[in-house]
């Protein structure tokens, strides 16, 4: 019996060490944890409905995580402010993602033709606790192609530029 548990004992104890890891992965949806950095699919395409332009976007996002937008028709870079034709040539905001989709749409009512440019990016705070918990608070957790880096925090970036014709 003594030689029985002198097997049974460590091997117990090896398994429920090794079982219990540092837990430095991110738990994945099947209760596993996944290494290395994260990557996120984030596109970004537009469309002009009577005087609304809709910014629409596809993630690989889980629902509730927010993007930010940064909205700018060219006059708004090369006209000064006071002789804008329209209060909102440039334009900022969160979306909020659900079912792998986030939109906005803003009033283009007296725009100008001329090039827009939209830039949109994740995870800029706050966002909600499980997004932080995958992602990082300030993106550290982050890789991939599109993944910039300003002043210590890590933030997918898509641009999307294209020409509004009233």
């Amino acid at each position: 019996m003594l030689a029985l548990q002198r097997f049974f004992v460590p091997a117990a104890l090896f398994v429920l060490a090794a079982g219990c890891g540092s837990g430095g992965g991110r738990a994945a949806g099947d209760g596993t944890f996944a290494d290395g950095p994260e990557t996120v699919q984030l596109e970004v395409t537009h469309r002009s409905e009577w005087r609304q332009l809709w910014i629409e976007g596809a993630t690989d996002l889980p629902d509730g995580a927010y993007v930010n937008y940064r909205i700018a028709h060219e006059a708004a870079e090369t006209v000064p402010v006071e002789e804008w034709p329209a209060e909102n040539l440039m334009d900022t905001g969160r979306a909020a993602v659900q079912d792998n989709q986030f939109w906005t749409r803003i009033n283009t009512f007296r725009w100008p033709r001329g090039e827009v440019r939209v830039i949109v990016q994740f995870p800029l705070p706050p966002q909600p606790e499980e997004v932080v918990a995958r992602y990082g608070e300030f993106g550290e957790r982050l890789g991939g192609d599109n993944v910039t880096e300003r002043a210590g925090m890590r933030a997918v970036e898509v641009e999307h530029v294209f020409e509004h014709r009233p």
